[in-house]
């Protein structure tokens, strides 16, 4: 997000307070344009039909923060006053005060607003954005345009986290090719960038989402950006030619960008070839003018606008979480309610951080005198948010990885408690996993988590591909459990071979005092969803009848498992209406679901006393192996 750039003067009445870097001068377009670009995001967040494009605005705040960020350290090498650690201490002072309060208010607001499970998301995506890492963990969970958005209050940090990974790599090079290669500077920064723009063109056709959200893939637009900042002298207008293609340039620059808003679409094909238009457009803008300002630098200097660009970090921060958690807690409220609100809050927040937080702690950061503190600041913010992340990730979503089952399971309470409970499954498994610790802490119980969410603990035919019940089955045989719960997806898991579990209960019985088995709750259809009733759908939902039939004849196949030292229980009845209504929520309004297949905490919780007195019976005597 490029509104972290301090745009600076020569002219300090021209000049907002702050924005101070003797040498360069300050161009109000340049906010004007910060301004199009987050209000082309803002609109497209709040209805994607509105402004089928507004997503490229990011693309545009690249390219502006390319430009700003080596027009500074290009005057500054030219002067021989450049230093990395003044760099740093201005990126710190203008990102970390506000990007840390939106992410520590968002967590407060998630607590409050999401189930289990979205918070665990939430505490685990703060601490991928205060390590700058949301790029990644958001490439690695899935499509920017394909996640459930409500549920997902940091999914903006993504782009901060491209900035804040280029401002750690590319000042060092730059300083690098000016004091040892300054005569093929140019050449090597434009090889640079056309090396990132292939990887751009071809990951996106190979992995979109890796070419939509990596650095190497998005570097190219920052890296135009900062070409244009060495081809101008570093914002010196007096190194543009008098000529009126610069006037031209920049009109036809604006007109890209204002066609590629309209043009552009969201999906796989993106970023792309189609990421030239909002790069080359916000190039022409910011191409510097000698002499008569063109039509289009004075329509994005007028002061609405440079007020708004001035202010651009702070709503961009803003708005994405306060759009979430609306969307998330009333999904049942009508539009015009919602977009009321939504925008209502975002230039309400925006207005007093920029004021009480983002300039005021610009300011003071900036000091020399506060380097330290600065830096001091930067390391503690990280050091709170990191673990709070990861704790908030690990107390609301218990889950294990197939690395996890190998070294044991996640072990929670005593090793020395009087009783032991394994919990084993699939993603239906762990879904139970944050109710089941509870439960055992309660009752002093050790608590094995070898439940992992996407696996298979089932035996199959092939041992190769099974190696998760070989894993698994390692486990129960080490500890021995009193008692073990057994749940997952019965109705992909049986449909090719129920004789899978068969064997499965064949085998853990002789090793646990009880075997404890869960069958599975109806399974929502497609427009079960906050987003699907925010449009106008509404209960009662049904499933699918072929979903339904395989279910039903999956949890009818568990019965005949019900028997000494195994039982089944049924909590299916819990979450379906006599006549046969999925429930999407309960008696008090709160969502039963997650998501189509799998309960949320809430939901979850509707079972506790059922599974606290399974797991609590005596075991029949048996000699276990």
């Amino acid at each position: 997000m490029s509104a972290k750039i301090d745009q600076t003067i020569v002219n300090r009445k021209a000049t907002p307070a702050g924005f101070k870097h003797p040498g360069l001068e300050y161009r109000p377009a340049i906010d004007g344009l910060r301004a199009l670009a987050v209000l082309s995001v803002f609109i497209f967040h709040l209805n994607h039909s509105w402004l089928p494009g507004g997503f490229v605005g990011v693309d545009v705040f690249f390219v502006i923060s390319g430009y700003l960020i080596t027009s500074i350290i290009f005057k500054e090498c030219q002067q021989n006053s450049f230093s990395v650690v003044k760099f740093y201490q201005r990126r710190i002072a203008r990102i970390f005060p506000a990007f840390f309060t939106v992410g520590l208010a968002t967590l407060v607001g998630s607590y409050f607003i999401y189930s289990p499970q979205d918070l665990a998301s939430a505490g685990a995506n703060l601490s991928a954005a205060a390590l700058s890492l949301s790029n990644i963990k958001f490439m690695l969970q899935g499509n920017y345009f394909a996640i459930s958005p409500d549920a997902q209050p940091y999914l903006h940090y993504w782009s901060l986290s491209v900035e804040e990974q280029f401002y750690i790599f590319f000042p060092l090079l730059f300083l690098l090719i000016f004091k040892h290669a300054r005569k093929y500077q140019m050449l090597l920064l434009l090889g640079l960038c056309g090396a990132s723009f292939i990887t751009c063109v071809v990951l996106t056709r190979l992995k979109p989402v890796w070419a939509f959200y990596l650095l190497p893939t998005r570097s190219w637009e920052l890296l135009a950006g900062c070409l244009l900042a060495i081809l101008t002298g570093g914002t010196n207008p007096s190194a543009v030619p008098k000529s009126c293609w610069p006037k031209l340039v920049s009109g036809l620059g604006l007109g890209i960008i204002i066609v590629s808003f309209l043009l552009v679409r969201e999906g796989p094909h993106f970023p792309g070839y189609w990421s030239i238009l909002p790069t080359v457009g916000a190039v022409g803008v910011l191409m510097p003018l000698r002499g008569t300002k063109s039509i289009s630098e004075k329509w994005l200097a007028v002061p609405p606008l440079v007020l708004l660009g001035r202010m651009s970090y702070s709503l961009y921060l803003w708005h994405w979480p306060v759009f979430s958690l609306v969307d998330y807690k009333m999904y049942l409220a009508s539009t015009p309610a919602r977009v009321a609100i939504k925008v209502g809050l975002s230039v309400l927040a925006a207005t007093l951080s920029f004021w009480l937080i983002e300039n005021p702690a610009r300011k003071f950061f900036n000091s020399p005198k506060q380097r330290r503190l600065a830096y001091s600041f930067m390391f503690l913010a990280i050091a709170l948010c990191v673990p709070l992340g990861i704790a908030i990730r690990k107390s609301n979503y218990v889950n294990a990885e197939t690395s996890d089952v190998t070294k044991g399971g996640l072990i929670f309470g005593s090793r020395n408690a009087a009783k032991s409970v394994v919990l084993m499954g699939d993603s239906n498994g762990s879904m139970y996993g944050k109710v089941l610790k509870e439960i055992c802490a309660e009752l002093g119980y050790k608590l094995t988590v070898i439940s992992v969410a996407a696996g298979d603990p089932l035996p199959v035919s092939d041992v190769s591909h099974g190696q998760l019940w070989l894993d698994s089955l390692a486990v129960v045989r080490k500890e021995k459990p009193d008692c073990l719960v057994l749940a997952c997806s019965w109705e992909a898991k049986l449909k090719e071979d129920k004789q899978r579990l068969a064997l499965a209960v064949d085998t853990l019985k002789p090793l646990v005092g009880r075997l404890v088995i869960l069958n599975q709750p109806p399974i929502l259809p497609a427009k079960a969803t906050r987003a699907a009733i925010r449009d106008g759908a509404r209960p009662p939902f049904f499933e699918d009848e072929e979903i339904r039939r395989l279910r039903l004849e999956s949890n009818e196949y568990l019965v005949r498992f019900n028997v000494a030292p195994a039982s089944v229980v049924d909590i299916a009845r819990y979450f379906q209406a006599t006549n046969g209504e999925a429930l999407f929520l309960d008696g008090q309004g709160r969502q039963l679901y997650h998501d189509a297949g799998h309960l949320s905490g809430f939901g979850a919780d509707l079972i506790r006393s059922d599974l606290k007195r399974a797991i609590s019976q005596p075991s029949p005597t048996l000699n276990r192996q």
